[in-house]
């Protein structure tokens, strides 16, 4: 919403934090996911002080509602009620890496002042569950459901060519976003488990025995592989996030 005071125009929005720069002394640029207006860019002054009032606003996956000063294409924060600030995934360095990615999926994907309110809402509610729930499975949920609202989904259901349902050995073919079985092999072969495990994100019928704790790490993979090959884009995030479960494994 606009407010409009003479020559002073005055912006309200919801939005969630994508990406901080810093900016001269002690201020920041902002990238905000907005639900009203989409991915806009907007100037934190005086953030990077100690006990700075807006301090809280310039963190990254922070959500609140932001008033933002409006001069020609300029905007600046001038004030901000938090809404949710997911303190907790600052607390655990993988959930921190999981959550950025979301952040950095959304500034790929999402093109200036475009409004993708479902995008939006998807973000959040994974950034709300990875507080809690399991992080790797919270990304991987977000991300299939991501692709999908960009046009490049995953198709799931069975072997492409045949049919089949899937089982043993199984092919991912990047080009298509399609599994193959084996006797139609196409891609590169990937595992049972890893299948089993985008199907339970994907929130299909799945075979929890087959989903074993390296399943995560290899559907990641899989994922980011797959997203730079669609958008021409290389997720840093991801690829830290990946190297941390692989750490832990």
């Amino acid at each position: 919403s606009y407010l409009n005071y003479n020559d002073i125009m005055e912006e309200k929005v919801d939005a969630l934090v994508l990406r901080c720069v810093d900016y001269i002394d002690n201020d920041k640029i902002l990238t905000l996911f907005t639900l009203q207006n989409g991915k806009i860019s907007a100037a934190a002054k005086g953030v990077k002080k100690a006990g700075a009032r807006l301090r809280f606003a310039a963190q990254p996956f922070c959500f609140a509602e932001y008033v933002l000063a409006c001069t020609g294409e300029r905007r600046t924060v001038i004030s901000a009620t938090n809404t949710d600030g997911f303190y907790a995934l600052r607390e655990d360095i993988e959930k921190y890496y999981a959550a950025c990615t979301v952040c950095e999926v959304c500034d790929v994907l999402l093109f200036e002042g475009i409004v993708n309110e479902e995008l939006f809402l998807c973000a959040v509610n994974a950034l709300k569950n990875m507080c809690e729930g399991d992080a790797a499975e919270e990304l991987i949920r977000f991300m299939l459901s991501a692709l999908r609202m960009s046009g490049y989904m995953l198709s799931l259901s069975a072997c492409a060519d045949c049919g089949a349902v899937l089982k043993g050995t199984v092919y991912f073919d990047i080009a298509g976003g399609c599994f193959y079985c084996k006797d139609c092999a196409k891609g590169a072969g990937t595992g049972e488990n890893t299948y089993n495990l985008l199907r339970k994100c994907a929130e299909l019928s799945y075979l929890p025995e087959k989903i074993d704790a390296a399943a995560k790490g290899r559907a990641l993979k899989l994922l980011r592989v797959y997203f730079s090959d669609k958008t021409e884009s290389d997720l840093k995030t991801l690829s830290e996030y990946i190297r941390l479960l692989s750490a832990d494994s």
